[in-house]
C-alpha cells in the first residue's frame, strides 16, 4: 500500500492552519508552517506532494515563497495552491503567471478544499508518470538510434528477413560487397546470392535450425552481382516474440574471400616447403646403398607420416665386402625430428671421419666406438632441447660373414637363418637420455642366405580402425616365411608393405614407417 501524500499548509493565521488541516488530516500526511521562511525551511528537509500556501503573510508573502520554489530545480515541480480571500482577476492572473496551480478562496469550504487537492494530486502523479514514459520513451529511441548507426555503420553485412524469407532490410556493408543495391534485393529470397557451389546439406541443416528457433554459423559461398564468387563467414538467428513466433530472420555477414585466400596461398606455401624438406630430407637422410658390395642385397623402404621424417638411415661402404648402416628414429614427427635426424647424420659422418684418420690403413673404428662417440658429441644436445633417439649401428662383413652391431634403444634387429628369427638386442638407452651412458658392441657369425631387417616402430604400431597393432609378431613371421620359402629381400619388402596395408586398411600412416631387408647371397 502506497504512504499518504505529504502536504505542506503554510499559513501565518493559527485558526486557518487548524481549519484546513482539520479538511485533509484523514487523507494526508499533513505537515504546517507559520511563515514562508519557515515552510521553505520544512520543504529542504522534506520536500512535500503538495503546499497550500496563503498569500499575505508578513515577512515573506506567498508570491514570494513561489518565486523562491519555482527558481530551485529541485522544487520546481511541487504542485502549489494559493489560500486567499482576495478573489479579483489580477490576484488569480498574477498567481498563476508565477506558477500557481489553483486557487482556494476563504472562508475555507472543507469539501471543496478536498477535492481541489485530490485533483492537483492526481494531476502530479499524471504528470510524474508522463515525464517518466517520456523519459523512457527518449531513452529507447536513443537506443534504436544506436542500434541503427550500428548497424547502418557495421562492417559486416547485415540482411534482416521475414518470416517468408523475403528480404526486408539490408545496410550499405551488404550493397558493398555484393554490388546490388537495396532496391534490388528488397522483398527478394536471399537465394539470388546463391553460386550454385554449396552442399545442399548446408542449407538443409540452416533451415532446420531456423525453423527449430535456433542459430545458424557457417560458410557460403556466393556470387556477387557481377558474377565474381565470394566466401562469407554467415551467422544467422530467428527474431521471436513474446509467444515464440518468429517475425524475423537476421544475418550478419562477412566477406572472407582474402581471409581464404590468403589461407589457401599459406596452405600451398606449406605443401612446396614440406615436397621441398622431403627432397632435401631424401637427400640427407636416407643413404644411397652401396651398389657394388659383393655377395649381398640391400632393399630400403621409408613412408613418413608428415611429409618428411624422424626416421633415417645411411650407409658407409668401408671395402668391397664390408660396410655399415645406421638407423635412427628421432623423438616426434614432422620437420624438427627430421631436422634432428639430419644432425646426427651429419655428426656420425664427421666423427667417423675424425676415427677414420687416427687408424692404421686397412683398419677401422669399432662400431662402439663410433656410437659411444656419437653419444658424446650430441647427448647434452639432445638433452637441451628435450629429445632423444634410439639407434641401431651394423657393421656387416660380407666375406667373413660377421655381424657387430650396437643398439641404442632402437627397435630389435631381426635375424633370420633357416627356420630361425632371432632378435639381435641391446640394453642400451637411446641417444640424449643420460650423459654417462656406455654403449656395448655385441657380434654374431652369419652365414650364406641369412636375411636382415632393420625396421622402426612405425611399422610395428600402425593401427587398424579397432586401434589393434600390427605387431612384432605379425614382423617375425613374415619374414620367417620369406626366409623359408627363399624369397629376395624385393619381395619380402613387398610382402611386408601389402600385409600392413591390409592390416591398416590402407589409412594413412600416424608414425614414420622404415624398413631395410639386408640378405647375404652365396659365395
Amino acid at each position: 500500500m502506497n504512504p499518504p501524500a505529504h502536504i505542506l499548509i503554510i499559513d501565518d493565521i493559527p485558526l486557518n492552519l487548524e481549519v484546513l488541516g482539520a479538511s485533509l488530516a484523514r487523507e494526508y500526511d499533513v505537515q504546517f508552517a507559520t511563515s514562508g521562511a519557515q515552510g521553505l525551511a520544512l520543504v529542504q528537509q522534506q520536500a512535500p506532494d503538495l503546499i497550500l500556501l496563503d498569500v499575505m503573510m508578513p515577512g515573506m508573502d506567498g508570491y514570494q515563497v513561489l518565486e523562491i520554489l519555482k527558481s530551485d530545480p529541485a522544487t520546481q515541480s511541487i504542485p502549489v495552491i494559493f489560500v486567499t480571500a482576495r478573489n479579483d482577476v489580477e490576484c488569480e492572473t498574477r498567481a498563476l503567471e508565477a506558477g500557481a496551480v489553483d486557487f482556494i478562496h476563504k472562508p475555507i469550504n472543507p469539501v471543496l478544499v478536498r477535492a481541489r487537492v485530490r485533483l492537483q494530486l492526481a494531476a502530479a502523479l499524471a504528470q510524474r508518470e508522463l515525464q517518466h514514459s517520456l523519459s523512457e520513451l527518449r531513452q529507447a529511441q536513443g537506443r534504436l538510434r544506436v542500434l541503427s548507426m550500428a548497424t547502418e555503420q557495421s562492417p559486416s553485412a547485415v540482411v534482416i528477413c521475414g518470416p517468408n524469407a523475403a528480404i526486408e532490410y539490408v545496410n550499405p556493408q551488404f550493397c558493398q560487397v555484393t554490388g546490388y543495391d537495396a532496391a534490388e534485393v528488397l522483398g527478394k529470397n536471399p537465394r539470388i546470392l546463391n553460386s550454385g557451389q554449396n552442399d545442399p546439406a548446408i542449407y538443409l541443416d540452416m533451415w532446420s535450425r531456423l525453423k527449430r528457433g535456433e542459430p545458424w554459423s557457417g560458410e557460403l559461398i556466393n556470387r556477387r552481382k557481377s558474377g565474381e564468387i565470394f566466401r562469407e563467414e554467415a551467422h544467422l538467428a530467428p527474431i521471436k516474440d513474446d509467444e515464440g513466433r518468429t517475425l524475423h530472420y537476421v544475418a550478419v555477414k562477412t566477406d572472407i574471400t582474402a581471409r581464404h585466400q590468403a589461407e589457401q596461398a599459406l596452405a600451398q606455401a606449406r605443401q612446396r616447403e614440406l615436397e621441398t624438406a622431403a627432397f632435401i630430407q631424401h637427400k640427407l637422410l636416407f643413404g644411397q646403398v652401396p651398389t657394388d658390395l659383393e655377395a649381398c642385397q640391400v632393399v630400403c623402404y621409408t613412408e613418413p607420416c608428415q611429409g618428411v621424417d624422424g626416421d633415417f638411415y645411411t650407409f658407409t661402404r668401408l671395402s668391397s665386402s664390408v660396410f655399415e648402416v645406421l638407423t635412427g628414429d628421432v623423438m616426434g614427427k614432422g620437420v624438427t625430428a627430421a631436422l634432428i635426424g639430419a644432425g646426427l647424420k651429419n655428426t656420425y659422418r664427421w666423427l667417423f671421419s675424425e676415427l677414420m684418420a687416427d687408424q692404421t690403413p686397412g683398419n677401422y673404428p669399432s662400431a662402439a666406438t663410433l656410437m659411444n662417440a656419437l653419444h658424446a658429441a650430441v647427448t647434452p644436445e639432445l638433452i637441451a632441447v628435450n629429445a632423444f633417439v634410439t639407434m641401431s649401428l651394423l657393421r656387416i662383413d660380407c666375406k667373413a660373414k660377421t655381424l657387430s652391431w650396437v643398439n641404442a634403444g632402437h627397435t630389435p634387429t631381426l635375424l633370420a637363418q633357416g627356420q630361425q628369427v632371432t632378435e639381435l638386442i641391446g640394453d642400451n638407452l637411446p641417444i640424449g637420455v643420460l650423459e654417462h651412458e656406455v654403449y656395448a658392441e655385441h657380434k654374431v657369425q652369419l652365414q650364406a642366405g641369412d636375411t636382415l631387417l632393420l625396421y622402426s616402430d612405425g611399422l610395428s604400431e600402425s593401427a587398424n580402425s579397432s586401434r589393434q597393432y600390427y605387431g612384432d609378431q605379425r614382423i617375425q613371421q613374415l619374414l620367417s616365411q620369406g626366409q623359408q620359402a627363399g624369397h629376395s629381400p624385393e619381395l619380402m619388402m613387398a610382402t611386408l608393405r601389402s600385409d600392413i596395408e591390409a592390416f591398416t586398411e590402407q589409412s594413412p600412416a600416424e608414425d614414420d614407417r622404415t624398413a631395410v631387408f639386408i640378405q647375404l647371397q652365396a659365395a
